[in-house]
């Protein structure tokens, strides 16, 4: 079977609903759209970052499309992690398609797992969103990734929900989940949230380019242990 045959077999396993970004055959005909490159908006600004020689894990990796993106930019070892056995199936078939041994992908729920190894760097990417944040996971994400993280971070999300909107809670309600979490006007800034929460050991750079409607998308930024 020829490689572009086996992608659309892969594809055809994991479902195109479950492909959070884009996928190409070797002759970059679109195989799966990506049902989050609208969701998301901007794509995450990080081409200057620097990869060489880390090890990094990528926490909600999906089909692993940030876990290819590291190894290409040079780190030495990088696994992904997912609750989705199909899409971790599917990245496994890609990665020995392409024949990379230095990107691997486990089924993990990253949020409730104590780790059982660490990383030069975490990623948190197109991860923490509405779901998560009204359901109370907000926390645990960070808190996952933070463990897993020897001396980086990197997340993308949106720096601002409008609480009964966006989350389809109360202000009284969300504020039982999130009683330190800084809201005026129903808006919940998480920017400051996720700053906050990792200030004691870490220090934040914004990545993001300016942009003029930016709290509407996805920004990026990237933390470096104190």
């Amino acid at each position: 079977m020829s490689r572009n045959a086996e992608l659309k077999k892969i594809v055809a396993e994991v479902g195109e609903d479950l492909i959070w970004r884009p996928l190409y055959d070797s002759e970059k005909n679109p195989l799966a759209g990506g049902i989050g490159n609208e969701i998301d908006g901007i794509d995450p600004e990080f081409k200057e970052l620097d990869f060489t020689g880390k090890t990094v894990c990528d926490l909600g990796c999906n089909m692993g499309f940030f876990s290819f993106y590291a190894m290409r930019h040079g780190a030495r070892k990088v696994v992904g992690y997912d609750l989705d056995s199909r899409v971790v199936a599917g990245a496994k078939k890609l990665a020995d398609l392409y024949c990379v041994d230095n990107v691997d992908f486990c089924i993990c729920n990253f949020t409730k797992t104590e780790p059982d190894r660490t990383f030069d760097m975490g990623m948190l990417i197109d991860i923490i969103g509405k779901a998560g944040i009204r359901n109370g996971w907000l926390d645990s994400m960070l808190r996952g990734l933070e463990k897993r993280s020897e001396s980086e971070m990197l997340l993308t999300f949106r720096p601002v929900y409008i609480v009964d909107r966006h989350l389809s809670l109360t202000i009284k309600e969300f504020l039982e989940i999130y009683p330190k979490a800084k809201v005026e006007d129903d808006v919940f800034y998480l920017l400051d949230y996720v700053i906050e929460f990792y200030a004691e050991n870490w220090e934040m750079t914004y990545i993001s380019k300016e942009h003029p409607e930016k709290r509407y998308y996805k920004n990026t930024v990237h933390f470096k242990r104190k």
